[in-house]
């Protein structure tokens, strides 16, 4: 197993936890979700808990209201607001294009800043993408401004599978290639303070001889530097192989010192879910490995949706999903 350099110093510099108590949230996000009003919000609000794993640190990723609210600071100050007044501790920015300029993202860092929010930021690009390099490039500059997990995220893989529907994994020239730009990827990432990590996908999680490779043969051979952000939905959803349950948790046992984040997501019959329900890998056990590790960050991934209220009603529910299951407290 590949063994992180300075694994020790890398983790204490990403999960620095600050110990700033929240304060009184002063804007509060209206619609019809179910999120609580004016009237609702106290001096004495908290941001919501893990009943019993209490390092880890609830969020949710801006990809889940993309369908109703495009990427543009106005919008992404709505969501930080949201996120304030709901009790969340942080933010996945999905900025699939890096289409924020650099001015653009540090304002919205100065205000996620102001609001108590940490922020990570993301691109929804797969290494082997024709435009990779140019939005890697732009986006690695706007990660670098925000406060939290320290994290730049892309996909491992994209464009050669949606040009392919009958596509399982990678050739082996195409993992070289991929082998090759995740390394450079992850230094230019270090040279920005940043820790790069890259998503399980469409790609199979595991290999199958000389046929195809997975995402478990990337991470094999690529540098110290690659790190993993897990997606607990995809390998039984949007990879085109699905592996056994049992052998993913092995996997995020075995790889877990080189995990930076995860993606807490449901699928049933092979489909993302809407909302978080029952998962053929097991939430708690996700949650144990993570603690155990001292992987704090949860991000709530929904399948997006084209209606704005709906948007908003699945993220209740899955809150309210987490807190029936006993993982949260909800504030």
């Amino acid at each position: 197993m590949k063994q992180p350099m300075n694994y020790q110093a890398k983790h204490n510099k990403l999960y620095l936890i600050n110990a700033i108590s929240l304060s009184l949230v002063l804007s509060v996000f209206a619609c019809q979700s179910g999120s609580r009003s004016t009237e609702e919000i106290s001096e004495t609000d908290q941001k919501m808990q893990f009943t019993e794993l209490q390092n880890l640190k609830l969020g949710f990723t801006t990809q889940n209201f993309l369908q109703v609210m495009p990427v543009n600071v106005e919008n992404t100050k709505t969501l930080i607001d949201y996120a304030a007044n709901e009790g969340y501790a942080w933010i996945e920015l999905r900025d699939p294009e890096a289409d924020l300029s650099l001015e653009e993202a540090q304002e919205l860092s100065d205000y996620a800043r102001q609001k108590e929010i940490e922020v990570s930021y993301a691109i929804q690009k797969g290494i082997l993408d024709d435009d990779f390099w140019p939005t890697f490039n732009k986006g690695v500059k706007n990660a670098a401004v925000f406060q939290g997990p320290g994290t730049f995220r892309s996909l491992g893989s994209f464009a050669e599978f949606t040009a392919d529907p009958d596509k399982q994994g990678w050739t082996e020239d195409e993992l070289n290639q991929l082998v090759l730009y995740a390394d450079r990827a992850a230094n230019i990432a270090k040279e920005n303070n940043l820790q790069y990590v890259i998503e399980n996908a469409s790609e199979a999680f595991f290999g199958e001889d000389t046929a195809y490779f997975g995402i478990a043969d990337l991470f094999d051979r690529t540098n110290a530097y690659v790190g993993w952000q897990f997606d607990t939905a995809n390998p039984f959803s949007v990879s085109r192989v699905h592996p056994p349950a049992d052998s993913v948790l092995k996997f995020l046992e075995a790889h877990a010192d080189n995990l930076f984040y995860i993606h807490l997501k449901s699928a049933q019959a092979g489909q993302a879910q809407t909302t978080l329900m029952e998962n053929p890998l097991s939430f708690t056990e996700v949650f144990q490995v993570m603690s155990s590790h001292k992987v704090p960050y949860v991000a709530i991934e929904l399948q997006a949706v084209d209606n704005k209220e709906q948007a908003f009603k699945n993220m209740q529910m899955s809150v309210d999903y987490l807190s029936n299951q006993g993982f949260i407290t909800n504030p």
